[in-house]
């Protein structure tokens, strides 16, 4: 399925993950979605578009892969966050416009599709190529740091949405 067969199990597993964080919110209401660990910090939406976001600009902006249209759907007219200009917002930062499941699982699985393309191309040559962290940048990553990078924040953030979920007596990611 995947053009680099021994990395197989880590992108089931990342694919198995996104499936238990869109099952975690399903049938969360807009209530629930907008719960919070504290004033100030992320919602669960807010962090579910975060995470959603982080693939669009990893794998368009730094890798230079797939549709414009994909990063371009987590752009935002305006911005809650102060100083933050509209060029680094996503939506996570416009909590005039909180996101809903069906918004939340759709950009998942948008930029899953463009993940996978990838993974299904890459060869582990393609991985462990160098490239500048950024058009400006002279800092050098692989496109397997990149992957790692994002296995690791996903991971990470959806602990969080686990845990915020348990603590409001919500079931949270079914490990």
């Amino acid at each position: 399925m995947w053009g680099t067969p021994v990395l197989q199990p880590f992108y089931e597993g990342w694919a198995h993950h996104q499936r238990l964080v869109l099952a975690a919110i399903a049938n969360l209401d807009q209530d629930q979605l907008g719960l919070r660990p504290a004033p100030g910090e992320m919602s669960i939406w807010q962090i579910a578009s975060h995470m959603a976001g982080s693939r669009a600009y990893w794998f368009h902006d730094i890798l230079g892969e797939g549709d414009v249209a994909v990063r371009d759907m987590f752009r935002v007219a305006s911005t809650t966050v102060p100083g933050l200009s509209l060029d680094d917002a996503g939506w996570e930062d416009d909590e005039t416009h909180p996101r809903t499941v069906s918004e939340i699982d759709a950009a998942f699985r948008r930029t899953w599709d463009m993940i996978e393309g990838c993974l299904e191309r890459w060869t582990a040559d393609d991985i462990t190529v160098q490239l500048p962290q950024g058009a400006s940048s002279r800092r050098l990553t692989t496109r397997g740091w990149v992957i790692w990078h994002l296995m690791e924040h996903e991971a990470h953030h959806a602990g969080a949405i686990s845990l915020l979920l348990g603590a409001n007596g919500l079931p949270g990611l079914d490990m």
